[in-house]
């Protein structure tokens, strides 16, 4: 099959985390597969971009919402948009089933429908957490996997304006995190669900999933050489030939039988994205996994990696209310396991804040040299708050000695820790501060 960026042949891109490499440690002293530790370097850098998304989220109006990671099964499915497989699964003492979240719309329409219902519109909403999927194997089995995920739910807003708010926001928030002046940039993939299964409606219905699943792969062999009407391997084949730039792609559709209606939001769409220096490429193959799935869908792909991902609901809603109230929705997911792999590490990260350690020379300078840490640790707060640092880690990272070890065993320490600055505390209160030679 072939990659929608480049055309390369190889597999579809993937915002999987890679496995970690393989260990001789017992496999009961290991994370189930799929499932990994994130050791505290790796958690501070994920803070860090979760801060830099939380920041971009609120300029734009969003508030932040948490749900469940376990929900009744029937939420978790969507009204089968989702595969019940692809659910981790198990059942409460009450004999309900329920499920680990394979991704969190669902959870938050479901509390737009019922918590939030009868609130001012539109709902703003964004959201950091975990999600977990089982995975068909090649060979047939499953197995469970665990991935990070930050983004938005706009929900009461319909629209070609709406869309280009997320768009917008999106492109915002890969901009903020830096993708953009890595040595890659980054296009937006840009489908239209409604687009496309207008024109899909003239194959015949028992050729229809096939199409469409040719058309999801990207498999132009099996369009052209599997047994089916020579209709649906036209109509298959003119879908898969609507990608490229905007205007050349508009102008095909606009000779096909297509809502003139939807084409005049969808050109009006790419021109406010155009504007806003966001490199689009229409594709009107692109179709997601998700079968919720009603207006526009898109993809961010940097790297050859795709690194966002979502697109319109407006038919969600009324699954979870129980008046069964219609409200449009569109999101997107920002997967940061990608964007990780894909940033530079950042050497501000490890220097973040201030980072001391206080050391009581003898047991009569303890009371000292506790007050001492705690004026140092407020100090760094205090400053961090100022310059709009304090959510990140490490800013009040001043440490008390608690092994009373030899000053020069206490040097090592703050060697291999990275701790500039050591305070030793005398009994009557008084203090000097010393810099460890980590040279030697």
């Amino acid at each position: 099959m072939y990659n929608r960026v480049s055309g390369a042949e190889h597999s579809r891109v993937s915002g999987a985390e890679r496995p970690e490499a393989s260990s001789t440690v017992s496999s009961s002293l290991r994370p189930p597969s799929g499932a990994r530790d994130l050791l505290p370097r790796e958690v501070q850098r994920r803070e860090k971009l979760e801060a830099q998304l939380t920041r971009v989220f609120r300029r734009h109006g969003y508030q932040r919402i948490i749900t469940p990671t376990l929900e009744r099964l029937e939420t978790l499915l969507a009204g089968g948009s989702i595969r019940a497989e692809s659910v981790l699964q198990l059942r409460d003492g009450e004999g309900t089933m329920l499920g680990l979240r394979p991704e969190l719309t669902a959870s938050i329409v479901r509390a737009a429908a019922t918590r939030l219902a009868g609130g001012p519109l539109p709902l703003r909403l964004y959201y950091h957490g975990s999600v977990f999927r089982n995975s068909r194997r090649e060979e047939g089995s499953y197995s469970s996997q665990e991935f990070f995920q930050s983004g938005v739910e706009l929900i009461g807003a319909g629209g070609w304006l709406a869309d280009a708010e997320i768009l917008l926001l999106l492109a915002d928030c890969i901009r903020s995190v830096g993708i953009s002046s890595c040595e890659f940039s980054w296009t937006l993939l840009l489908g239209d669900v409604s687009l496309t299964e207008s024109l899909l409606s003239a194959v015949a219905p028992t050729a229809q999933a096939a199409v469409r699943r040719a058309i999801a792969q990207l498999d132009y062999v099996y369009l052209e050489s599997a047994p089916l009407p020579e209709a649906a391997r036209q109509i298959g084949l003119q879908i898969l030939g609507l990608r490229g730039q905007p205007g050349s792609v508009l102008s095909d559709l606009a000779q096909l039988p297509v809502p003139p209606e939807r084409l005049r939001d969808l050109r009006q769409l790419c021109q406010v994205l155009e504007e806003h220096g966001v490199r689009v490429v229409l594709d009107l193959s692109l179709l997601q996994t998700l079968a919720y799935y009603t207006g526009i869908v898109f993809q961010a792909v940097a790297g050859g990696e795709i690194i966002a991902l979502g697109g319109r609901y407006d038919r969600l809603h009324a699954l979870y209310s129980p008046q069964q109230v219609e409200q449009p929705g569109i999101g997107f997911t920002l997967l940061p396991d990608t964007l990780l792999r894909l940033l530079p590490p950042d050497p501000k990260t490890e220097e973040m804040g201030c980072k001391r350690l206080v050391v009581p020379l003898v047991p009569a300078g303890i009371p000292a040299a506790l007050a001492l840490a705690a004026r140092w640790r407020e100090e760094c707060y205090a400053y961090g708050t100022l310059t709009g640092t304090a959510p990140l880690t490490r800013m009040e990272a001043v440490e008390l000695e608690l092994l009373d070890r030899a000053p020069e065993e206490i040097e090592v320490y703050a060697c291999q820790c990275g701790i500039p600055e050591i305070a030793w505390v005398q009994a009557d209160g008084s203090y000097h501060i010393t810099h460890p030679d980590c040279s030697r």
